[in-house]
C-alpha cells in the first residue's frame, strides 16, 4: 500500500473509532477525526481511563474535568481552542486518596468558547525531571505551599529538561510558548479516539445568537438496552448537539453503588458526558447508599455540582442543591428527596435568596429541577404520596412566589406536560373544584403543534410542571391527572430550546419508537403583561 493509501485508511478508522462504529454507536461525533497535539506532559493519555472524562460544574469561564484511571498518579488536562494545540495544562484540584480519582478545575476560560482537551496521568518524579513543577507551582489552581512541597520536594525554577514546554504551559495558548515547545519536539500526539471538545456558557445574564438545547433525562440510570434506545435516539434527534444535560434523579438502580453508577451511567453516557456538561439531582435510588445531610456517599464522591456560586447564582455551599446560568437561563437545582421532603431550614433559605435574586436580575426563564414530581398520575401517584404534597406545600408556592417559569421532575416513569399552573396546592381533584388553579391551556394549532402562552412575569405569573422519568423504563399508571395536557407511558426524554428571542420555548418529548422522532411537540411564548 503507497503512502497516500495508507493515510486513506488511517483516516477511515479514526473516523469509525470516533464515530463510534466500532462500537456500535449510531450517532458519529466529529469533534475528533484528527490527531491532535498537546503538551508533553499529557504524553500518557489514554492510560488505563475506565470512568469517564465527563464535564461537571460548566460555567462561563470554568470547566471541571473528572475521571477514574487504572494507574495511580496526578491527573493533568491540557487544553486549548484547537486540538493542535492543547498546550495549556491544568492539575488534579487534591490529592486523592488513592491517586485514580481526578478532578481538574480548567479556570480563566473565555465564555462560549470551543476547546478541545485531553486528561492523562503524570507523576510528581516526571513533572519534577521534565521542569513542569515550575508551572505547575506558579500557574495550577489550588497549587499552595504545602502541595507543592509533597509532589516537588526537590524541585527549583532550574530543573532540568523540558524548559521549551513549561513554557508554553505557562502561556497557555499563545503562538510563542506554542513555537517555543515544538522547537524542543515537546509536544505530544494525541490519536483522535483520545480527545474532546466542549463550549463554555455564555456570561450570565447575556444573550444567545443560538436556541440553548437543554436535555433532560430521569430514571436513566438501568444500563440496559432500554436506556441505550433512549440515547440514541435523543443523540440522532439532536445530531448530537446540544449545551447542557439535566440528570433528574435515579441515576443508578437499584441502591446509588458506586459500579451501578458505572454501569447505568459513566458507561451508558461516555461518550455525551466528555463532550457535554452534566448536572444532577438526587433521586430515592441514587440515596440508600449517600447520606444527604452529611454529603457523604458515592452520589457526592462521583458528582461535582456547582455549590460554589462560580457558575451563577447564589453560592448554596451545598452538594445537593445549587444553582447555575447558562446566558439568560437561571437554573435551579432543589433537592426534593431528602432534605425537602424533611424542611431542612438552610436549603430553603438559602432557595428564596436565590430565587429573589434571580427574579431581579430579570433572566428570561427561570428554571427549577428536582427529582420527585408535585403533580403525575403516572407509576407514582401525586394524590397518595407524602413527598408530593410536600413539593406542593413547600417548594410549590416558593417557585410561583418568584415566577418560576417551567419545573422538571422524574420518578413517575412516563410523560407529562402541564397546563400552566397557579396556586394548585392540593389533591388533583382541586382542578376541577377550583378551575382557577389553571392560569392558560394549551391550544392546536393547524400543524398540530400545542401552543401555551404566558402573560407577563413574576409573582402568580403561572408556572408548567414536565415530568420526564421514563430514561430506561416505563411503568404505567392511569396517566389522567386534570393539570396535565399530555400524558404518554412511552421511553424517552425531552428536548428543551429556549430562544434567542427570550419569549418562545420547543418542547420535545424524544421517544425510542422506531420512525417516530418526537411523540411530544410543544411550544411556549411568553408575553409582556
Amino acid at each position: 500500500m503507497g503512502r497516500s493509501g495508507w493515510v486513506l485508511g488511517v483516516v477511515v478508522l479514526a473516523v469509525a473509532w470516533a464515530s463510534g462504529l466500532v462500537s456500535g454507536r449510531k450517532f458519529a461525533y466529529l469533534d475528533n477525526l484528527s490527531p491532535g497535539f498537546s503538551d508533553g506532559v499529557c504524553e500518557r493519555h489514554g492510560k488505563g481511563v475506565f470512568r469517564g472524562p465527563y464535564l461537571q460544574a460548566g460555567g462561563h469561564e470554568r470547566m471541571v474535568v473528572r475521571w477514574s484511571s487504572e494507574e495511580e498518579g496526578l491527573g493533568v488536562v491540557c487544553y486549548g481552542k484547537s486540538p493542535g494545540r492543547m498546550t495549556a495544562a491544568a492539575f488534579d484540584q487534591e490529592a486523592f486518596p488513592r491517586g485514580s480519582e481526578h478532578s481538574v478545575a480548567l479556570e480563566g476560560l473565555d465564555p462560549g468558547t470551543e476547546y478541545y482537551y485531553v486528561p492523562a496521568v503524570t507523576s510528581a518524579e516526571f513533572l519534577a525531571s521534565s521542569g513542569s513543577a515550575e508551572v505547575y507551582s506558579s500557574g495550577s489552581e489550588g497549587g499552595d505551599e504545602a502541595m507543592r512541597s509533597f509532589l516537588f520536594p526537590d524541585a527549583s525554577s532550574s530543573s532540568p529538561g523540558r524548559s521549551a514546554a513549561a513554557g508554553a504551559m505557562a502561556a497557555g495558548t499563545s503562538q510563542a510558548g506554542v513555537a517555543a515547545a515544538e522547537e524542543e519536539d515537546a509536544l505530544s500526539i494525541v490519536s483522535p479516539a483520545e480527545y474532546y471538545s466542549f463550549t463554555t456558557f455564555p456570561e450570565p445574564g447575556a444573550g444567545v445568537e443560538e436556541p440553548v438545547r437543554v436535555w433532560a433525562i430521569g430514571d436513566s440510570g438501568m444500563g440496559d438496552h432500554k436506556a441505550d434506545s433512549v440515547r440514541d435516539a435523543f443523540v440522532n434527534f439532536t445530531g448530537g448537539d446540544w449545551d447542557l444535560t439535566l440528570g433528574l434523579g435515579d441515576l443508578a438502580y437499584n441502591s446509588g453503588k458506586d459500579w451501578e453508577y458505572q454501569k447505568g451511567f459513566f458507561e451508558f453516557l461516555s461518550e455525551e458526558n466528555a463532550r457535554v456538561p452534566v448536572f444532577t439531582t438526587p433521586g430515592n435510588h441514587d440515596r440508600p447508599t449517600s447520606d444527604l445531610w452529611s454529603q457523604t456517599g458515592p452520589y457526592f464522591d462521583l458528582f461535582t455540582n456547582p455549590g460554589d456560586g462560580r457558575s451563577g447564582g447564589v453560592p448554596s455551599n451545598h452538594k445537593s442543591y445549587y444553582s447555575f446560568d447558562y446566558g439568560p437561563i437561571h437554573f435551579v437545582s432543589v433537592d426534593s428527596d431528602t432534605l425537602g421532603l424533611h424542611d431542612d431550614p438552610a436549603l430553603y433559605a438559602w432557595l428564596e435568596k436565590d430565587l429573589a435574586e434571580a427574579r431581579r436580575a430579570d433572566y428570561q426563564w427561570i428554571v427549577a429541577y428536582h427529582h420527585q414530581p408535585p403533580y403525575s398520575k403516572g407509576s407514582h401517584d401525586s394524590d397518595a404520596q407524602y413527598e408530593c404534597y410536600k413539593l406542593r406545600s413547600n417548594l410549590v408556592p416558593m417557585f410561583e412566589k418568584y415566577g418560576v417559569d417551567l419545573v422538571l421532575a422524574g420518578h413517575s416513569h412516563s410523560y407529562e406536560r402541564s397546563h400552566l399552573l397557579s396556586g394548585h396546592f392540593g389533591p388533583s381533584g382541586e382542578v376541577r373544584s377550583n378551575p382557577g388553579v389553571v392560569k392558560a391551556r394549551w391550544s392546536k394549532g393547524e400543524d398540530g403543534v400545542e401552543t401555551l402562552v404566558k402573560t407577563g412575569e413574576g409573582e402568580n405569573s403561572g408556572t408548567l410542571y414536565l415530568v420526564t422519568g421514563s430514561g430506561a423504563k416505563t411503568s404505567g399508571g392511569s396517566l389522567d391527572h386534570p393539570a396535565m395536557a399530555s400524558s404518554q407511558n412511552f421511553l424517552g426524554s425531552v428536548l428543551l430550546e429556549f430562544h434567542p428571542s427570550g419569549s418562545r420555548l420547543d418542547i420535545h418529548m424524544v421517544g425510542s419508537i422506531p420512525g417516530q422522532d418526537a411523540l411530544d411537540h410543544a411550544v411556549v411564548l411568553k408575553t409582556p403583561k
